[in-house]
């Protein structure tokens, strides 16, 4: 039997990729991403994408991260790992759907090949399924971008900055289903920051 890298990330838990030094998709496990696909699909509002495994190669990974902060943060710390200032990233964060809770553990380490050519293993898993009441703000489109009118969820805990348009010093953050409590109204678009201390927690991550 000939084992090929393929069908090693194919056999892996998760969503297992692999990054090339500009932080691209070289390779990804297909069973997998294929199924997070399906169980996944865009909000009725969004703009339709390609995201077979084909038409993902090649893309950076920043991609899938919304908000410049949330993509600067990532893209730097994946970087470090790369060039070997820090030995692996290891982040448990939330990922939810309307009507779950996930939580989920995402590691990037890197794959040492002995070529001059470096690259990263990046794997998320799901480590609990919890259902819920539908959480309507799930469902929104996330924007590109952090703005002062936009509902900001924090990319790691999911929880919500409040109020809206508040700025940095004078916000709180807050559970999802407490934004809720708090008669928050119905949002059209969302995008994604970090929580203080999660942010915190990510520089002192290793």
């Amino acid at each position: 039997m000939s084992v090929t890298h393929q069908s090693l990330l194919d056999a892996m838990d998760g969503i297992a990729i692999v990054l090339d030094e500009e932080l691209r998709i070289s390779q990804i496990g297909k069973t997998n991403w294929e199924k997070f696909i399906d169980d996944n699909p865009p909000p009725q509002d969004a703009a339709p994408r390609n995201l077979t495994n084909e038409s993902v190669v090649g893309l950076p990974i920043t991609d899938f991260f919304a908000g410049d902060a949330v993509r600067a943060t990532f893209g730097d710390l994946f970087k470090k790992v790369l060039g070997g200032a820090r030995p692996a990233v290891q982040i448990d964060y939330r990922c939810d759907a309307p009507e779950l809770r996930r939580d989920m553990r995402l590691s990037v380490s890197p794959i040492i090949t002995g070529a001059d050519k470096r690259y990263l293993l990046y794997q998320s898993v799901t480590l609990a399924v919890q259902q819920r009441p539908k959480l309507p703000l799930f469902c929104a489109p996330v924007a590109d971008q952090e703005a002062e009118d936009i509902l900001t969820l924090c990319a790691i805990c999911a929880r919500v900055a409040w109020p809206i348009g508040a700025p940095t010093g004078a916000r709180e953050w807050i559970d999802s289903a407490e934004y809720y409590r708090r008669d928050g109204e119905e949002v059209a678009v969302i995008s994604h920051g970090f929580f203080e201390e999660c942010f915190a927690r990510l520089q002192d991550e290793d």
